[in-house]
């Protein structure tokens, strides 16, 4: 039987050292031509490395967790596939867990975690006050720690945001530009403890950047046509009954949510009642989630780079742990308009 080949193996029949071989194994700096050789080998030998037996001797789990609230969303799947695209290329396993199961929150999983040393580092979604223990925890046992869209203020730990300033204000000189006066923004809400949420700092700096947009042009957002409510589709039926329950005369002309789930719920709920979009109500949301494009009217949306976000997510978790980096920064990602037929002019009153 043929013996496993090893990187001595590889690094003889590409004519480099071994640490050049490790340098292309883990994603390091070499010449394209160099790259091209051991890549070639290492396909040719059936190479694996033993990261095993690596990890262990630098004291290592080769495990970085993912931590959020709930993985059921559209919007966590984006972030996931940066996620795995990252750590599969550097042969780093993968655990996720949620902090609410059944509806009831619970954080033993990722203690357990913590407590084990199970991970090297973790990687923290719209993770807010109640999970402040938690990461401190984390942060005091060496676990590098990399925060996205986080709803609570953080220090000392690298954080990873879109621009939502930015996207409110592209949205409201979009809107402004199609002749909306009455605007509705119905933004997502964080938890603050078991049972208690509040507005989310993402929807917040969405609705400053809205705001912003419209008051350079004179117009204003009524405060009653302003709502903060879960981040989940129920949200956009429950505002949705809000809104038919208002005279056509009175009612926002385009509505702004804190993401797609939201909006579609939305949508869905005034079809059903005969309103026409966008000929009654323009509808926009945020995230630009596969389901977007999927239904009709297609859903004018912001487009968020979060594959981008969950690759890079990582990749400062790597370089936490390989003591390149010390955390602290925080990394705004760019974001652009997708419109699609659930926007247009404003309706003929």
């Amino acid at each position: 039987m043929k013996s496993r080949a090893d990187i001595a193996e590889v690094a003889r029949h590409a004519r480099v050292s071994k640490s050049t071989v490790s340098r292309v194994i883990n994603g390091g700096y070499a010449s394209p031509e160099v790259r091209a050789r051991v890549t070639k080998v290492i396909q040719k030998l059936a190479y694996t490395p033993w990261t095993t037996a690596r990890n262990f001797s630098l004291g290592r789990a080769g495990c970085v967790g993912f931590v959020i609230e709930d993985t059921q969303g559209q919007w966590i799947a984006q972030i996931l596939a940066g996620i795995e695209a990252e750590l599969t290329s550097k042969h780093i396993s993968l655990l996720v867990g949620s902090l609410v199961i059944r509806e009831h929150y619970d954080a033993t999983t990722v203690t357990s975690w913590v407590r084990e040393r199970r991970v090297d580092g973790l990687v923290f979604a719209r993770c807010g006050k109640f999970e402040r223990s938690l990461i401190d925890s984390a942060r005091r046992a060496g676990i590098a720690t990399a925060l996205i869209s986080p709803d609570d203020d953080f220090t000392g730990v690298d954080i990873l945001r879109s621009d939502n300033v930015g996207a409110g204000r592209a949205v409201g000189q979009y809107l402004f530009d199609l002749g909306h006066r009455r605007i509705a923004f119905v933004g997502g809400q964080a938890r603050v403890n078991a049972t208690t949420f509040r507005e989310s700092i993402d929807s917040r700096h969405r609705l400053d950047g809205l705001s912003q947009a419209l008051a350079e042009h004179g117009v204003k957002i009524p405060e009653s046509s302003i709502v903060f409510l879960r981040y989940h589709v129920d949200s956009g039926v429950e505002y949705a009954r809000r809104w038919l329950k208002l005279a056509r005369a009175r009612a926002p002309t385009a509505v702004v949510f804190g993401n797609d789930a939201m909006a579609l719920g939305f949508m869905r709920t005034v079809q059903s009642q005969g309103v026409r979009i966008p000929d009654e109500v323009s509808v926009v949301g945020f995230d630009d989630i596969p389901s977007a494009s999927l239904v009709w009217p297609g859903l004018t949306t912001v487009r968020q780079e979060m594959s981008k976000i969950g690759e890079t997510a990582c990749q400062l978790v790597r370089r936490a742990l390989e003591r390149k980096s010390v955390g602290g920064s925080v990394h705004q990602f760019p974001v652009s308009l997708v419109v699609r037929e659930s926007t247009g002019r404003v309706p003929n009153e």
